[in-house]
């Protein structure tokens, strides 16, 4: 005891030491030259560090020079940069200093928290001990049967040596929905809740609704607490469809460690967001969640500070009641339990293998409703539950969760960096005084360091400049929402995010109008910055850095042009590729073929040989080969025979053979289960998923090119969907126009 005592304060006398060091070394003043050479040799760290695969200390080194360099531009701009001498000026400046003191804060807590990462391997299931009991919550709204049934079905299939009870929390069926004042709206409920009924007694899960809907997601699970009784409980989304493996590889570590309370898994979504989808990124780039699941998670790991996001994660119940069920003082319910969780000594541990697989939002309307929800949440919490004040959280903690509350004012930053470029160029307001040499000295040193930081950290989840894009796009939308929260904390209410929206035609969202006006504010200011730069020569220092961030901030908003241009979106459902042999049989024929991709209710066949083509809505029998056991990879599957009667949509002969694509005929649950095994179970899929997105992986000045293509045809694909819709408008309005003139 006395020996782990005196290693503890050894460990924080270092930590103090490094912490004293760096503010020494960021606050030295020294000559040009002598900065520079410092600059250099941090420079040269990270590029060696960069290139040395997982060396611990060199990794450690690098953060470290990299905190020095960012910590000595940030001084110097407090102390050589503030146009002291004007009190016209000066709010402005400082409101810039302020926002940039944020972002290297984020910084410096973000290489804290991946200062080391943690990698766990699966802990098997010891049926030697007594196996806990499960219940899986899965939480719905309003979501459609279409899209809550594949979830239900795939959690009953799941693999598991003892009991599981299945749960469906019907906030949508409550006596409160039932009995709407709107009796279209109270008829629909109804409708949707008696289907729910009848899927769950078929598919052999438990049913269950209250009389109203309160406290949202947080109270349906807390009501649902009281009338379960299993150890370990399981919440899935509606949306959020497990593989057959999933409590094989997570319900191990609560046997092994008493004081876990919960184990948080990867968000796997198979569907591309709504920005990349607009892009046209679709496996061109790691998705978004990606940098967050697939790395961020893993460093708070480390410190044990992982916390529970919502879904995907298995609690156990002692815990969960131990902080007196889900939280309901905020609308991120998730975040706010785990950390009172941690407060009250539970251990968390985060297993990065995705096994659910989730539908992005749809559209970007839908996308910002879900992330407006995660802003206001994050910053509830950080005003009424503040870490930092939180008593039982270790400091790492505290680090950890302050880094993931505080990330969520960058609406309110991100917008000053758009704007204060403009005060300069439009309204000649001295936000910064200096000239391009003093800019090159400690600015670009800053810049490169952080860029190579971030690099490698997030090279294999971000490629560089989308973070700033994907804040830029957000910031537009989420300032109004995160100030009111500043303003009223306990105002925000829970919004449920749509999911298996449908678009048959491009658009522009409705929130487009906003990026546009403020796209040709950017555009204005940079013309103007360019005819002052050629008519003022006296003022080219100044002006050369002021342009160098509107002309990026340009980029990140042309880009943005080409997220709100909705593109079409016909499938309800997603595809998922599979390649499982089976036997077509058309009429008398029986063909060699293989499902290419499948969803719930449809699929896409490739018959080996050539044939002729198949008739629209002829109907066909498809035999699929299927391995009960798709993750024992210890023995040569068994392939087991399913037969389905099937609808020919299209067919058309390809390179392989006769490509058809069917619908599926067979309503019932056992088809509907079978093919939810066919497209869900196997959570191999999504690992080769993940790792072909990581082998997307590109270098800054890859990143760079690529961004400024993506800029570059945002801006094309606007300006053509703008002149189409003005020509279908034109031809709209022709036919009156004609008859009003032989009027």
């Amino acid at each position: 005891m006395e020996k782990t005592s005196s290693m503890k304060w050894v460990k924080v006398l270092a930590v103090l030491c490094i912490i004293a060091a760096i503010g020494f070394l960021a606050t030295l003043k020294v000559t040009v030259e002598a900065h520079l050479w410092l600059s250099g040799s941090a420079l040269l760290i990270a590029l060696v560090a960069m290139t040395s695969g997982e060396r611990k200390l060199l990794h450690l080194v690098m953060l470290i020079t990299g905190a020095v360099i960012s910590l000595r531009y940030l001084w110097w701009r407090f102390t050589e940069t503030l146009p002291v001498e004007s009190s016209m000026d000066m709010p402005f400046a400082i409101a810039l200093l302020v926002t940039e003191c944020y972002g290297i804060t984020i910084s410096l807590l973000g290489m804290f928290i991946n200062v080391r990462k943690r990698n766990r391997d699966v802990v098997p299931i010891d049926t030697t001990l007594p196996v806990p009991t499960i219940d899986v919550f899965i939480p719905t709204y309003d979501e459609s049967i279409k899209v809550v049934s594949p979830t239900i079905s795939a959690a009953i299939q799941m693999d598991y040596p003892g009991t599981v009870n299945v749960w469906v929390l019907d906030d949508g069926g409550t006596q409160q929905k039932l009995n709407d004042n709107d009796p279209v709206k109270a008829q629909q409920a109804k409708q949707r809740a008696d289907s729910l009924k009848v899927l769950c007694r078929e598919l052999g899960a438990n049913y269950l609704t209250r009389p109203a809907n309160i406290s949202a997601k947080a109270g349906n699970i807390n009501h649902a607490l009281e009338h379960s009784n299993g150890e370990l409980i399981l919440i899935l989304d509606a949306d959020h469809v497990p593989s057959r493996d999933f409590l094989l590889n997570t319900v191990g570590m609560f046997q092994q460690q008493p004081k876990l309370g919960f184990v948080q898994t990867p968000h796997f979504f198979v569907t591309p967001g709504p920005i990349e989808r607009n892009l046209g990124l679709e496996d061109k780039m790691p998705s978004e969640n990606e940098m967050f699941y697939n790395r961020i998670l893993s460093g708070m790991d480390f410190w044990n500070a992982s916390f529970f996001c919502g879904s995907a994660a298995v609690m156990r119940r002692t815990a969960l009641l131990d902080v007196g069920g889900i939280a309901t003082r905020t609308i991120t319910e998730d975040a706010d339990t785990a950390l009172d969780m941690h407060a009250k000594g539970w251990n968390s541990a985060y297993f990065n293998r995705a096994m659910i697989a989730g539908l992005s939002p749809d559209t970007f309307g839908a996308y910002v409703t879900q992330r407006s929800r995660w802003a206001q949440g994050m910053v509830q919490i950080f005003l009424l539950n503040n870490p930092l004040f939180k008593r039982g959280l270790s400091w790492p903690q505290k680090f950890s969760y302050l880094n993931s509350t505080l990330f969520w004012f960058f609406p309110l930053f991100r917008m000053m960096y758009l704007l204060a470029p403009l005060c300069y160029l439009l309204f000649d307001l001295q936000i910064f005084v200096g000239n391009a040499n003093d800019f090159l000295v400690y600015a670009i040193p800053h810049l490169l360091i952080s860029m190579l930081v971030t690099q490698h950290l997030f090279g294999k989840t971000r490629h560089t400049l989308f973070s700033e894009f994907y804040e830029t796009v957000l910031s537009i939308f989420l300032f109004i929402p995160v100030l009111s929260v500043l303003v009223s904390p306990k105002k925000p209410s829970f919004a449920v995010t749509p999911k298996g929206e449908t678009t048959d035609h491009t658009h522009f969202s409705t929130l487009a109008p906003v990026m546009f006006v403020l796209f040709g504010l950017i555009a204005t200011a940079e013309v103007w910055g360019i005819y002052r730069m050629i008519n003022y020569p006296i003022e080219q220092g100044q002006l050369a850095v002021v342009l160098g961030f509107n002309t990026l901030n340009l980029l990140l908003c042309a880009t943005s042009l080409g997220a709100v241009l909705e593109k079409i979106q016909r499938r309800s459902e997603p595809r998922i590729r599979c390649d499982i042999p089976a036997l077509l049989t058309a009429g008398e024929e029986k063909l060699q073929a293989k499902v290419h991709d499948a969803s719930i209710h449809g699929a896409r066949i490739t018959v080996s040989r050539n044939m002729p083509a198949l008739k629209p809505d002829q109907a066909i029998k498809l035999t699929c080969f299927i391995d009960p056991n798709p993750g024992n990879s210890n023995s040569k599957p068994k392939l087991k025979p399913h037969t389905f009667t099937m609808k020919v949509r299209n067919s058309q002969p390809t390179t392989e053979g006769l490509s058809v694509s069917c619908t599926l005929l067979n309503t019932d649950s056992k088809a509907l289960s079978t093919f939810t095994g066919i497209v869900f179970a196997h959570s191999e899929r999504w690992l080769q998923r993940r790792n072909f997105e990581e082998s997307q992986r590109k270098g800054i000045l890859g990143s760079l090119m690529h961004f400024c293509r993506v800029a570059t045809s945002s801006v094309t694909n606007a300006l053509g969907a703008i002149h189409t819709l003005k020509t279908k408008k034109h031809h709209a309005n022709q036919p009156q126009a004609a008859k009003e003139l032989s009027l």
